[in-house]
């Protein structure tokens, strides 16, 4: 089956006589570089979250330098406290130069250290050690990216100032940590960090922009209500307004929008947030489920393997674009993808068994890869941990018609609604559903969920 993509991203390329999907840049001719989490070493007692984000605002930055190649957040950071030097996790890694650092106390001020060492060499090439004031935390950062993409013989990225309460800004690295449990217990949470984070600095456009994911989310899987409607456009939109340059403010007003029904207007933010920055995953993710909700399955594959490409150690896109696949009937990418996303799961899992997002769409997996007992013993250990829960409820409905299971089926996506999940659209369009589509119970929930 050939499919056709509408308005593909200048990287794509062809992929096997099917789809085309976009891949990162080749590493080749590029200098390769891995930042690891920086070291808290605050006698505050700090959180790992600040550390991993301050990396991560490097990562991203030098991730849009022209001319080099930045490892993969998830891939480098596994390295987090492995005990070995900057070299030998740069030759483990076959990066030309790694970037590690730490932050300390120093009296009411903060220091921050960091090194950049040439792997080849085991010598470094750049180091910095700066004391300042909280405020100025930010800006001290960017002095450091500067001087790492100096080291690296590149020009350095051009960004805005940011002016960010690092109290504020550690909530909201927690409220983001909450977030991507896509959970209902996870939800509550990260909206309570993301509202403290506000409270602590009301002009933080990104803390808008979390709390408007969380409504949007809540609204179409928790609680239906204008409520939670309003929340998720009135947060999104405060967003917009504090900094209309924020591609991650215009995916969660695409994201409000699309939950609102708006298709087209939910559209035009998403192409927008792609346009400020390609980097931005939650812009490709959320846009590919958008479009899949919407009935537009080609569209949602260009997107989720896009969003798989910014992210390759993460399972969700890449799972979630075999469901896709496999409901055009394109069943050689299909398994390619679920396979791939498996394997991601199993690693996660290593390290984080209580994953219950990553057991269930790994459970999926198994069950359409024809290893239906261990998927559907996954499926139990995922129920078993968060039972009520509608999300997962749903994807343990798709998992047992995959598994000619009907009526277990049917009573779990029942309870996925009673529950609050009310995206009929996703519904209409998942192919794992199929084998149940003409059953009466299934007939008579459609009848019931709302438009």
């Amino acid at each position: 089956m050939s499919l056709r993509l509408e308005r593909p991203p200048q990287s794509l390329k062809p992929i096997r006589g099917h789809l085309r999907k976009p891949l990162p840049h080749s590493r080749r001719d590029r200098p390769t570089v891995a930042v690891l989490p920086f070291l808290d070493l605050r006698q505050s007692g700090g959180e790992e979250h600040l550390c991993e984000g301050l990396a991560e605002e490097v990562l991203q930055a030098l991730n849009r330098v022209e001319g080099l190649w930045v490892i993969s957040r998830t891939t480098s950071f596994l390295y987090e406290g492995s005990g070995r030097s900057l070299a030998e996790v740069g030759r483990r890694l076959h990066a030309d130069a790694v970037l590690g650092g730490a932050l300390l106390d120093k009296g009411q001020d903060l220091t921050l250290r960091a090194e950049l060492v040439e792997v080849e060499a085991d010598r470094v090439i750049w180091s910095s050690s700066r004391t300042f004031m909280r405020k100025d935390l930010f800006d001290t950062l960017e002095e450091f990216i500067h001087g790492v993409a100096r080291a690296l013989q590149c020009v350095p990225p051009i960004r805005p100032k940011l002016h960010i309460d690092l109290g504020a800004y550690e909530f909201y690295l927690r409220g983001r940590h909450y977030y991507y449990r896509f959970s209902r217990q996870g939800m509550a949470f990260a909206a309570q960090m993301f509202r403290r984070a506000l409270e602590l600095d009301s002009g933080y456009a990104s803390a808008w922009a979390g709390l408007a994911n969380c409504a949007a989310y809540s609204y179409i899987y928790i609680e239906r209500t204008e409520n939670q409607r309003e929340l998720a456009e009135s947060c999104s939109r405060r967003a917009l307004e504090l900094n209309p340059d924020l591609a991650e403010a215009h995916a969660s007003r695409g994201v409000a929008l699309s939950a609102a029904g708006l298709t087209a207007e939910a559209e035009e933010a998403f192409e927008t947030a792609l346009r400020l920055d390609p980097n931005l995953y939650e812009a490709a993710y959320f846009y590919a489920r958008h479009c899949f909700a919407a009935g537009k399955p080609e569209r949602a594959i260009e997107y989720f393997e896009w969003a798989a490409a910014l992210r390759p150690e993460d399972f969700q896109a890449i799972l979630l674009v075999a469901q896709v696949y496999h409901s055009l009937g394109v069943e050689d990418e299909a398994e390619r993808a679920r396979r791939q996303g498996l394997a991601l799961v199993e690693e996660r899992l290593q390290r984080v068994p209580d994953d219950v997002r990553a057991r269930y769409l790994g459970a999926n997996a198994l069950v359409a890869l024809g290893e239906r007992d261990k998927g559907l013993a996954w499926a139990r250990m995922a129920r078993s941990m968060d039972p009520d829960d509608p999300m997962l409820l749903y994807n343990l409905g798709c998992i047992h018609a995959l598994a000619g299971d009907p009526e277990e089926s049917l009573d779990c996506l029942n309870r996925a609604v009673a529950a609050g999940l009310s995206q009929k659209n996703w519904f209409v369009h998942d192919g794992d559903l199929d084998s149940v589509r003409s059953h009466p119970r299934f007939q008579d929930l459609m009848t019931r969920l709302e438009d």
